[in-house]
């Protein structure tokens, strides 16, 4: 019994102990809802202090903006333009010699091809001749103006007072280089015909070497000059409708035999005799190596054909 009793206030004791120590330990509902909650409670992230990328904005730069373009209307002439006169030039129509002075007489200096275009620079005072440079020669010289053609306005052109005519020397060699023929000056107190003189008249074709060529060459020039007056000089055969056919040279004697296509009138006279056979004979017989030469037309020799009958 006594047993049991002591058990009993253990137990009490006990009982009364767990008893203090749940009432030391409990709590509030409130409180443990505001502790729980504090607890539970998951502090708000603080905001980023990471900046935001700033978009930098190009600064102004001081060019200054393209100018606007005004346009401005030209001003319309309404007057008529003058016409401007074409400047002068010349054309060579056929090979020609160029001279020093305005005339036949007066030393060659340079030779012109047929088409050349020498400069032009003035005229004679009687517009028979032209006074040109010609660039291959560099140098200034006279031609005809019946051998060239001349284009444009020559009003402005100067006129040239020529040198002093030199002293005719009719002679069958004259000292000019290159193919020649003959042509008459008259009353001029020569040998030929009535006082008249022979006076050579270069073509502007230099010598080939061929004997027989340069005669050609030489009868072709004074056979196709078909003018009366030819700077100056008288062409007793301007009115002939010849040409070359054929020539011949025989070395062992010098003989020269030309022969001619067409036909020559006869001479008015024994004047025009003479001056018919002087440049027509002389243009041949002038080379040293010929003896004599005879023309014929056909079967015809060409002195009878001009013969005089009443001479």
């Amino acid at each position: 019994m006594k047993i049991i009793s002591n058990h009993i206030a253990q137990f009490t004791i006990l009982l009364l102990f767990l008893t203090v120590i749940a009432g030391c330990s409990s709590t509030s509902p409130t409180q443990f809802e505001e502790v729980q909650e504090t607890t539970n409670k998951t502090p708000s992230p603080e905001p980023s202090l990471t900046p935001s990328p700033t978009q930098i904005q190009p600064s102004a730069t001081n060019t200054p903006p393209p100018p606007t373009h005004t346009h401005t209307p030209t001003e319309t002439s309404t007057s008529t333009p003058t016409p401007t006169s074409e400047p002068p030039a010349l054309v060579v129509n056929e090979d020609a010699a160029c001279r020093v002075g305005p005339g036949l007489i007066y030393d060659i200096n340079a030779y012109l091809s047929v088409g050349a275009v020498p400069i032009l620079l003035g005229q004679d005072p009687e517009n028979a001749w032209w006074s040109v440079e010609e660039p291959l020669f560099n140098t200034n010289c006279w031609v005809s103006s019946e051998i060239v053609s001349v284009q444009g306005n020559t009003d402005s052109l100067p006129i040239f007072t020529p040198e002093p005519t030199p002293t005719i020397e009719p002679s069958a060699t004259p000292k000019q280089k290159g193919v020649f023929y003959y042509l008459i000056a008259k009353d001029t107190g020569g040998p030929v015909g009535c006082g008249d003189s022979l006076i050579p008249v270069y073509a502007g074709i230099p010598t080939s070497g061929d004997f027989e060529k340069d005669i050609h060459n030489a009868l072709h020039a004074l056979l196709k000059l078909k003018v009366e007056e030819f700077g100056g000089y008288y062409n007793p055969l301007h009115n002939a409708h010849l040409n070359t056919g054929g020539i011949s040279f025989d070395k062992g004697d010098g003989q020269v035999k030309v022969k001619l296509n067409g036909s020559i009138p006869k001479p008015k006279d024994e004047c025009e005799y003479h001056r018919v056979r002087g440049v027509l004979w002389e243009t041949v017989r002038h080379y040293p190596r010929v003896k004599g030469v005879t023309f014929w037309i056909g079967d015809k020799l060409v002195g009878d054909l001009i013969a005089i009958i009443d001479r």
